[in-house]
Order: C-alpha cells, then structure tokens, then sequence
C-alpha cells in the first residue's frame, strides 16, 4: 500500500473530523446516532480495557493498571496499555456507546457488550499461559451468551447475538513466542506454525458463528518486528526489523484472509470485515510525520535503546507529550495513534478494510441464528 494513499486518507478523515465532529466525553455518548448493535471483544493488549487488573498472581508485565498508563485521558490507570483511550473505545463513541467493560470487571451487565481482550494473551494458551487465552474467552463468551438467553429469553438473545459486531485481534503474541523460543526454526517449522494458527484462529470464528455470531471484525496482526520493543530487545539499527517474525505475520495475514474469505461461501449470512492493521501502523512507523507525529522509533515511556522497555517501572523516562508519539510503550500506540487507526478503520477504503469498513459493517442487517445455545458445545482444539 503506498503511503500516499494512506497520507491522503488520513488527511480527509481528520478535515471531516474537524468540520463534522466535536470533542466527545467520557459521559457525553449522545452527540452520535445510536445503533443498535453491541460489540464482543477479543484478543490481547490491544484491546484489553482491564481484564488483567482481576487476574491474581499476574506478572507485572501484563497489567497496565499503574502510572503513567491512562495519564491523558482518564487521568489515572485503567489497565489499559496506553496514556487513554483505545481503538475500540474510539469505536465505541463512534456508534454511540460507553466504553465496553471488562468481562472481568464485578458488577457489569451484558447492555453494551463485553470485553474478554487480555493483554498477553495468544491463540495458543503456551503463547502466555498466566493470562486469558483465546479459547478461554471464548469460554467466557459462551457463559455470556447462555446468560442472555436466560435473561431474554430465546428470540430476543438470538436477535441481539446476530446483530453485535466481533472483534478480533490475536496473534502477535504467538509470533513473539515462536520467534523467541526457536530461533533456529526450519522454513517448514515456521510455515507449520502459520498453518497451526491460521487454523485455529478460523475454528474460532466458527464456534462463535455457531453460537450466534455473524458480524465479525478482524484486525490482522500488526507489524511486530518493527516496533520499538521488539527492535530495542534484538538492538536493531536505523529501519532495521526483526525479518523473521516480519515474514512470519506476513504469511499469517494473507493466509488467514483467503480462510476468512472462504468461510463467507461457507456460513450462511456470515459478513466480516478484514482491518489492515499490519500495513497501516507500519506506514505510521515508517512515515510518522505524515500522520503528525515526531517520533516513531521511541516509544513516549520506557528506558533503554529506543526508550521501549517497562514503562512505569523505575527507572523509566516518560515524554512531556504522548500526542507526538505514535508509540507510548515499547508495543502500544499512544491514544493518538489509536484515534488515527480507529478513524481509518471506520470509514477506509477497502485497502485499508475490506470487503466492508467498520462504519459499513455495524450498519449491516443480519438474520438471527436457528439454533439454541448449547451447554455441551465443543471449542477448537489448540494444544
């Protein structure tokens, strides 16, 4: 994709944000049109709001629920690991809803949606075993799903499950683990862990789809190896890379598409977005200034070679203004990022989101489901 699309789009958003869209509050939803459509998230610390905070004996490395995480927006730590708001709170105010909660957070209700993202988390449990694997969010959806139709009877949870967006976005953690725990991996054991994945990733749109699930969202994996931790730990130089996860994700993402793709022939009624995660924050990485920012190489809290190493966790420096930085720690964009991503999400071209963007896909119509929830149903293997 070349930058000067991306550049363009970005541009147009941010005049027609300017013209159209005033500054919204953490309490003001009102300000956009209400659709009736709740979204189920899934995946790792790209969209976990919290979940880590519940989880006991947890590796400070996962929990993002002290300072200066959450300084910009909220003001104090939500476990969110940014400086503010994330891409699914954007998306969130964007059809009219509050933050989605944290489905571990006690006392929430199932209004708006859930949150099941952990941060760490993997599609396979060995990815980080001390967090919430994919499969067990999706066991966590399932209690949820079987309380809806408890509470709203049969019709009305059929109907309320066939009309939430999924969003999905797994899978970097993985490749981090593969990369980091056999360096000296043949080709074919590499294309093996892409199958491996690609595969379980697809049973797992599956089982949602059989439990009442028809409009997902999918990021695809992003850019790991060009991020400040991942170059700080392998102490790459200028534009250099870590290639091997690089081509790793790469085949990940063009395998998982063409399977995401074939499920559209396969499912009845089943629609998808697929969200060009890894070719947007790679154009940001490699052109910051096109998308107003400083500095892409340095992450904005951290210590160390590029500054990208356990931010909050002394000694760490942190920067006066997360704004000009596209990453806050060694991993994460900051809220800045995340609005630009969540805005080129939501109304992109279909080189950025195909076959439709976000906005289009949460206006989509969908057929509920014929099949109850069933207390015995089965999930993808993944050992």
């Amino acid at each position: 994709m070349a930058a000067s699309k991306l550049t363009f789009n970005f541009l147009l958003l941010n005049f027609l944000a300017s013209l159209l869209i005033p500054e919204i509050s953490l309490c003001d939803h009102s300000r956009q049109p209400k659709r009736d459509v709740v979204m189920f998230l899934f995946g790792d610390s790209i969209f976990d709001a919290g979940n880590n905070n519940y989880i006991n004996n947890i590796s400070v490395s996962y929990r993002a629920n002290y300072w200066p995480y959450g300084e910009t927006f909220f003001h104090f730590p939500t476990g969110r690991f940014t400086d503010g708001r994330l891409i699914v709170d954007f998306i969130a105010t964007k059809i009219g809803l509050p933050f989605v909660p944290p489905y571990l957070q006690p006392g929430i209700n199932f209004t708006n949606g859930v949150n099941f993202a952990s941060a760490g988390a993997g599609v396979f449990p060995v990815a980080n075993p001390e967090v919430i694997s994919l499969r067990m969010q999706l066991s966590n959806f399932k209690n949820v799903a079987i309380s809806m139709e408890e509470q709203n009877g049969d019709k009305e949870a059929k109907k309320l499950l066939s009309q939430a967006v999924y969003a999905t976005c797994v899978g970097a953690n993985d490749y981090s683990y593969f990369v980091d725990n056999y360096p000296n991996a043949t080709q074919l054991e590499q294309d093996e862990f892409v199958n491996n994945m690609v595969g379980n990733l697809t049973a797992f749109v599956k089982e949602l789809y059989n439990l009442g699930a028809r409009k997902f969202a999918i990021l695809n994996v992003g850019p790991r190896g060009c991020q400040p931790a991942a170059r700080q730990s392998k102490e790459l130089r200028g534009d250099e890379c870590d290639e091997v996860s690089m081509e790793m994700i790469k085949k990940h993402n063009s395998a998982a598409s063409k399977a995401i793709k074939e499920l559209e022939s396969k499912l009845s009624g089943f629609k998808y977005s697929i969200v060009d995660f890894y070719t947007i924050l790679l154009d940001m990485i490699k052109h910051p200034k096109d998308y107003g920012f400083k500095e892409s190489r340095y992450s904005c809290c951290g210590h160390g070679m590029y500054n990208a190493a356990h931010c909050g966790i002394e000694p760490y420096k942190l920067c006066k203004n997360p704004s000009e930085y596209l990453f806050f720690d060694g991993w994460h964009p900051t809220e800045n990022g995340y609005r630009i991503l969540a805005d080129l999400f939501w109304n992109g071209k279909p080189s950025i989101a195909a076959p439709y963007n976000l906005r289009q896909l949460f206006d989509l119509e969908s057929t509920p489901h014929h099949h109850f929830i069933r207390k015995n149903m089965k999930f993808p293997h993944d050992e």
